[in-house]
């Protein structure tokens, strides 16, 4: 096993995991498209020890149920030039995890995902990973979009002085080239937003709820998906709203798209 191969192993095998109880946990907010038995799920992470209380993700019923931080199974081996992560569960199989027993990660689904610039923002899409044919093989009927991150001091720290723009990637059935980007124009003093390019809204709706600082927005449409008369959830994360993430469901699930990008202005 060469070496980059030996650290996916290391870095991706799970045991031992301990209870949260009484830990303090960073300020995580995310969401995804659908939550089937069997699926993904996102949140605060459970390990690595070091990095609990992290935004992370993991499947049901996986792996003892551990929800892994997002940026320890974002391994550089799996990064393709377009900036997404992409692997699946018997990939990582095939590089040496587990194959069996509780730290069996064959069932781990197919996954791609990109980060917010360089913030601790993540978001993508899974679907579970059939057992038969080549490696990667999608099972129809489970694509589900996620987004997660640490939304840190950003309600107390949002521009009004002028509206805020961002830059942002979309993900859908990722098939290796370049993400498809858009530009969304935020208003925290009026509180509305709008996006043009890929993703395509007006008269998006920002609100603040405690520490959350919300996004939504109907009748959305993505280009590169096909998909029309969407609906739209996100956050916004970082101090002066650094970064966005999200995600788009539509009547398909098949062209639910996720979303992620960081103010450029």
């Amino acid at each position: 096993m060469n070496g980059a191969l030996r650290k996916v192993v290391l870095t991706l095998a799970v045991s031992g995991m301990a209870s949260m109880a009484g830990m303090a946990q960073a300020e995580v907010v995310s969401g995804l498209s659908y939550s089937d038995a069997g699926g993904i799920r996102v949140g605060a992470s459970t390990y690595p020890r070091d990095d609990r209380g992290k935004p992370g993700a993991g499947v049901d019923g996986q792996l003892r149920g551990a929800i892994a931080a997002t940026s320890h199974f974002a391994n550089a081996a799996f990064k393709d030039d377009t900036g997404v992560y992409n692997h699946s569960g018997r990939l990582i199989v095939a590089a040496g995890a587990p194959s069996s027993g509780p730290q069996d990660h064959s069932k781990l689904g197919v996954w791609s995902f990109a980060q917010a610039g360089s913030h601790d923002v993540w978001f993508g899409e899974w679907s579970a990973e059939s057992a038969t044919g080549d490696v990667g093989t999608k099972t129809p009927g489970t694509h589900t979009v996620w987004y997660v991150g640490e939304n840190d001091d950003v309600a107390s720290t949002l521009p009004t002085d002028a509206p805020v723009r961002c830059t942002v990637r979309s993900i859908n059935n990722y098939t290796g080239s370049a993400l498809p980007t858009s530009t969304l124009t935020a208003n925290f003093d009026t509180g509305v937003a709008r996006s043009r390019g890929d993703i395509r809204f007006s008269r998006g709706e920002i609100s603040t709820v405690d520490k959350d600082v919300r996004l939504a927005a109907s009748n959305v449409r993505v280009t590169s998906s096909g998909g029309t008369g969407g609906s739209l959830e996100g956050k916004f994360f970082g101090t002066g709203a650094a970064a966005v993430a999200g995600i788009v469901k539509f009547a398909d699930r098949d062209r639910d798209t996720a979303f992620g990008g960081t103010k450029t202005r």
